[in-house]
């Protein structure tokens, strides 16, 4: 006989899904604690479990469903239009709400391809205090760094004008890796990429996006031997590492990988994206981490068990 809600675990469903809290539904969604009680008591656009003692616990696919109604509203529909659709409903207004432009990249590969340091700064940083560091990581610096990789690669762009891009990249990303004081209580989660990868970007945008997303990022650059990830992670105390793989120069990632897990302590979860890790088969107790959206869950999660503990 199942459990009920009520009565069971409130981090978990009784099917054993995770569940989250107000807060880090907040940090999951864009909307603030007061719409989501809002969006509850007047449209009851979802209906949360509740602890025996009344507070709410969101499962993923109260997040999911927040996610696009507020993409709804966004395009322009009103909440009290949206609040009980359908989940095909909602999909289908989305399908046809017009989309965003995405900001424009040509102006800041000209000037990239023109060595213009002070014009690459001034375009990139605009975006940047734009967009916010997880927008900006998601249309902004992903997309630059592919095309630059695609136009260095047919021989279009010059290694100086990619180094001068993830140089400008890494200054602007790193003045955005500013943990909050609320953060800095919460587990640490130490960023970095494995021995012989040189790309580190990667590693450092999602540590952006980690710490604008609530969590506690540590970002120790990139190439480094397996005893020290092991060693940075211990006297940080750290509950995840998260590597960044673009291409290891080399070695063999999953090796690599499978190495690393068996040096870390089992409570210390591991963590590995970016473009290299697709096509990995991954040890076991390893998560691969597909997109933004999959890794602020995984913070939210960390987050809720440091809090329970």
């Amino acid at each position: 006989m199942k459990k009920s809600p009520d009565s069971s675990n409130p981090k978990e469903t009784p099917e054993g899904e995770p569940t989250y809290s107000l807060g880090a539904v907040a940090r999951l969604t864009g909307l603030s604690p007061h719409v989501l009680r809002a969006w509850e008591r007047r449209y009851e656009a979802v209906k949360p479990l509740r602890t025996p003692g009344g507070t709410r616990r969101y499962r993923e696919t109260d997040v999911a469903r927040l996610r696009k109604l507020r993409s709804a509203v966004q395009a322009g529909h009103s909440i009290s239009e949206v609040a009980n659709a359908t989940a095909a409903e909602l999909e289908r207004r989305l399908e046809l709400s017009p989309v965003l432009p995405s900001p424009p990249l040509e102006p800041i590969l000209d000037a990239i391809e023109q060595l213009d340091a002070g014009t690459t700064e001034r375009l990139l940083g605009a975006q940047l205090a734009v967009l916010g560091p997880t927008r900006f990581v998601r249309m902004v610096a992903t997309p630059l760094l592919h095309t630059i990789g695609t136009r260095w690669a047919a021989g279009q762009l010059c290694i100086a004008s990619e180094h001068l891009a993830s140089s400008i990249l890494r200054n602007l990303l790193g003045t955005s890796l500013r943990p909050t004081s609320a953060a800095l209580n919460s587990p640490p989660i130490l960023f970095t990429t494995l021995p012989g990868e040189a790309h580190e970007l990667g590693a450092l945008m999602a540590a952006v996006s980690t710490a604008d997303a609530g969590g506690n990022p540590v970002f120790v650059g990139g190439n480094l031997p397996i005893t020290e990830i092991v060693n940075a992670a211990e006297a940080i105390g750290a509950t995840a590492v998260a590597v960044g793989v673009f291409h290891v120069n080399g070695n063999d990632p999953a090796t690599v990988l499978e190495a690393l897990r068996a040096a870390l302590p089992l409570r210390v979860e591991l963590w590995i994206g970016g473009p290299g890790s697709h096509a990995l088969a991954l040890p076991s107790q390893v998560s691969r981490i597909g997109d933004t959206a999959e890794l602020e869950r995984k913070v939210a999660l960390l987050l809720e068990r440091g809090a329970a503990s």
